[in-house]
């Protein structure tokens, strides 16, 4: 059994899930998106990813198309 938390304490400094998203923008280029979505449909992935993997692959080769 696994546990989750929404609010986590490091050194006295409480940090929110909810209130610090982890965005980042990357750009890549066409040759590094279909590096990506090859290596992902040659991998294998526990069933507890395969819902992250989906929409991941989703983001992926709709940002392939605009090439």
């Amino acid at each position: 059994m696994g546990f989750k938390s929404n609010n986590v304490k490091l050194k006295g400094v409480s940090t929110s899930k909810v209130d610090t998203p982890l965005t980042t923008k990357v750009e890549l280029d066409e040759k590094e998106l279909q590096f990506l979505l090859v290596t992902i449909k040659n991998s294998l992935f526990k069933g507890e990813y395969v819902e992250l993997l989906y929409n991941l692959t989703l983001k992926l080769q709709n940002k392939y198309k605009e090439f």
